[in-house]
């Protein structure tokens, strides 16, 4: 297995420490002291913090790739495959990268785009399973399936807000028993 390049360090370092402190609370030498490396390795592969903090919410968001893929597998119900997601959400005190980095850069172009970007393909995930949910009749079918989505994916960063604030795993819990009662039928 070949060893991690000094850019791939600074990655992880840069997800670990933004993830933690945050973006504005992190700088390029706690970033690069996190990864081991000079900081003349930072400058050799971005040319900003900026430029690296779209590289980390890249890499989370490939990172989370198995979470969403519970809710496109066939061999469960669509309010299973959403419940197996909601369950593998499994935040901690730091929250999720992609809320954290919403409330902290939503207003500048760059990552209001690149957000915009996570949120859609999110939403549209859990549209699909929605809309899947709403043919065999286990999902409510009074608003449309990215009205739906788009609700869920914004209640689920607020509870995980409160979670964060309160540091208690049962509003995760509580939430997710919350939104299965919310999306089923009947």
């Amino acid at each position: 297995m070949p060893r991690p390049s000094h850019k791939d360090k600074i990655i992880d370092a840069g997800l670990a420490v933004f993830h933690e402190f945050g973006y504005h609370a992190s700088g390029v030498q706690t970033v690069v002291d996190h990864a081991g490396v000079p900081k003349g390795s930072f400058y050799n592969h971005f040319k900003s913090k900026d430029e690296l903090g779209l590289e980390v919410l890249n890499a989370y968001w490939r990172q989370s790739e198995d979470m969403r893929a519970a809710l496109r597998a066939s061999d469960k119900s669509p309010l299973d495959r959403i419940d197996d997601h909601l369950a593998s959400f499994n935040v901690t005190r730091s929250g999720c990268l992609v809320g954290n980095f919403t409330s902290e850069m939503a207003n500048e172009p760059q990552f209001r785009v690149a957000l915009r970007e996570v949120y859609a393909s999110w939403i549209a995930d859990f549209e699909a399973c929605i809309a899947e949910g709403q043919n065999d009749g286990s999902i409510r079918n009074d608003e449309t399936p990215k009205a739906l989505a788009a609700f869920i994916v914004t209640a689920l960063e607020g509870s995980v807000l409160k979670r964060k604030l309160e540091d208690d795993e049962q509003t995760m819990v509580s939430f997710r028993k919350t939104m299965l009662l919310f999306l089923r039928a009947g």
